[in-house]
């Protein structure tokens, strides 16, 4: 099946748009070891800026949600190029699980929750799981039918 048989277009990974584009060479290697530190700083730039604001505001909204807002401004205002930050995000995305750890570890280590509302948690968990079946499941023979239909 075509990638693109939903009417979806998936990009290329930069580092492959880069060796396909200009061969291999130092070139990439070279824009890569600039680019990848640069986007780590211009994300931890951003999140700092909105914790600063957070503070100053004294506002209950999370840091990092003001700061993703303060890159999507400077995204729209053509002030960062997307491109900057992509490899330093495709590498973030890998360890984003790992970053989760500590929040199943402490809500496993919570007994006295488990023990109160456990079988709560577990209905609710199973139901929003079947759920996002029934809706996902829907949802692709909605856009297999309608890629179907265009062919």
């Amino acid at each position: 099946m075509n990638p693109t048989s939903f009417g979806l277009r998936l990009p290329l990974p930069s580092w492959l748009k880069a060796k396909t584009a200009e061969g291999p060479g130092g070139d990439v290697r070279r824009r890569l070891w600039m680019q990848l530190p640069c986007g780590f700083i211009v994300l931890f730039l951003c999140l700092l800026a909105g914790e600063q604001i957070k503070n100053w505001l004294h506002q209950p909204i999370p840091g990092n949600v003001l700061g993703l807002f303060i890159l999507l401004i400077c995204f729209r205002l053509h002030l960062i190029s997307p491109r900057l930050i992509e490899e330093a995000s495709n590498r973030l995305l890998f360890i984003l699980p790992a970053l989760f750890i500590p929040i199943y570890v402490s809500a496993i280590g919570q007994e006295q929750l488990w023990s109160q509302v456990g079988v709560a948690l577990l209905l609710a968990l199973l139901a929003a799981t079947v759920c996002l079946w029934i809706f996902v499941g829907h949802l692709a023979q909605l856009l297999f039918r309608d890629s179907k239909r265009h062919e």
